[in-house]
């Protein structure tokens, strides 16, 4: 019998197939998990990166399901599951606690485990569930900072783990056809719906409520549970976008978040109560890799509507003619007529507007009377979609929004270019006057 590492008493490495009763679907994917990613040193790398772990060519990772700690016990805890990174001198050590399908994590559990990881010197939990966030280091249960400071805790969600799976696969770094292999059944087993991995399908209970009131004409409260857990479920809405859109995509989107909320889920999630309470309306900013702009989500509660844009500096050309023409060619094999072109005149902070439509029949209509020569600062592409009743119904709505944004990105993302300025032309001495001038943009 194999002799278990420190801190570990009993329990045993992951097994592919695990041997467990029927319909104990929590172990049985912990346990596939952990195997995979002691089988797949990529996988390993992926996911642990997340949590910032570098796993190297030197680095051996090993997973063990069902373990029972070394003494002291603190109850009758079992961790489902522990990882041992071993990189140097000191290995470093996780435990995993998961739930999978409907359940969902609880604080009492994490902050049992907390003690239990700080008297058996490990170095951090990671939870895995069905519940969403929008960073490892965020977590969907709130913890303060004391609660936190014990020990290092990460969140995962199973949708994730799937989606850097499929990553992973799609960019053919993994040559050992055994581990190919694995890879490919991990992602059928996950990809199953007998998995119990879901995505976000629906916003809050009080969501209705809370459109209803902002409908109404009535003022919302930032310190109200439904507010907060409004804004609770858009992120984890965002988060699953971020999911879809790198499927899709076959790249990592993320979410464009500033440092402060980086940082801080729980000033995030204040900044954008405030913005609920003060603008009646929720953002979320994507970062596409290789895309020409940032992806701007809103969703408006007063004007029960979704919207996406992008926004692009304007070329450095002769005229605002030819800056509206390089913007149209991009767009030629778009079919959202209806998009809403924006266009800032330099030193203005008033755009003009015209649909997509309307500026292919006539690329003038937003030249500004007495501005025929103010060359374009920038542009705006957007497109709005109007729910009405729909809105305020929570499976609908976040329907909707999933079938929107990466139609918005198919549709007008991904024909977008950002302006390159043209390389310099030699001065030839003696040629005509035009020589060295700068040519119109293509």
């Amino acid at each position: 019998m194999q002799e278990l590492p420190a801190p570990i008493q009993f329990g045993e490495l992951s097994r592919l197939i695990p041997v467990l009763k029927e319909g104990n679907k929590e172990d049985r994917a912990t346990s596939i998990l952990l195997a995979a990613i002691r089988s797949i040193p990529k996988l390993a790398g992926v996911l642990l990166q997340t949590v910032g772990q570098r796993v190297g060519s030197r680095s051996k990772v090993q997973c063990y399901s069902q373990v029972v700690l070394l003494e002291p016990k603190i109850g009758a805890l079992r961790p489902d599951g522990l990882i041992i990174h071993e990189k140097g001198s000191k290995p470093w050590r996780t435990m995993i606690e998961s739930k999978i399908g409907g359940a969902t994590l609880e604080k009492d559990q994490i902050l049992s485990y907390v003690d239990l990881a700080k008297k058996n010197d490990i170095d951090a939990i990671i939870t895995i569930s069905n519940e969403f966030s929008a960073l490892p280091t965020h977590h969907p249960i709130k913890l303060n900072a004391n609660e936190r400071r014990k020990v290092e805790i990460y969140h995962w969600s199973w949708l994730s783990i799937l989606t850097n799976a499929l990553l992973l696969k799609e960019s053919g770094e993994i040559e050992d056809p055994t581990q190919n292999f694995l890879l490919n059944e991990f992602i059928r087993f996950f990809e199953h719906e007998s998995a119990g991995v879901k995505g976000f399908t629906q916003m809050n209970t009080e969501w209705k409520d809370v459109v209803l009131s902002v409908q109404n004409g009535a003022s919302l409260r930032k310190q109200a549970d439904e507010v907060i857990n409004t804004v609770a479920a858009w992120h984890q809405e965002s988060r699953d976008l971020c999911l879809i859109l790198s499927r899709k995509l076959n790249v990592v989107v993320r979410e464009k978040l500033p440092a402060k909320h980086r940082n801080s889920p729980d000033q995030r999630i204040k900044d954008d109560v405030d913005t609920l309470v003060k603008n009646m309306e929720l953002n979320s900013v994507f970062d596409v890799p290789d895309a020409a702009a940032n992806i701007i989500v809103t969703a408006s509660l007063s004007k029960r509507s979704l919207t996406c844009s992008m926004g692009l500096s304007a070329p450095e050309t002769k005229t605002n003619k030819s800056q509206i023409s390089w913007l149209l060619r991009q767009l030629t094999k778009s079919p959202l007529d209806t998009a809403y072109i924006r266009a800032w005149p330099k030193a203005s902070q008033f755009p003009s507007q015209a649909t997509l439509a309307d500026l292919r029949n006539d690329p003038a209509l937003v030249i500004a009377s007495g501005k025929e020569k103010t060359l374009f600062s920038r542009f705006e592409i957007s497109a709005t979609i109007d729910l009405a009743g729909k809105f305020s119904g929570s499976k609908v709505f976040i329907e909707r929004v999933e079938e929107f944004v990466p139609a918005f990105y198919e549709g007008v993302g991904q024909y977008l270019k950002a302006f390159v300025k043209p390389a310099p032309k030699p001065h030839i001495r003696g040629s005509d006057e035009n020589a060295g001038e700068k040519e119109e943009v293509e």
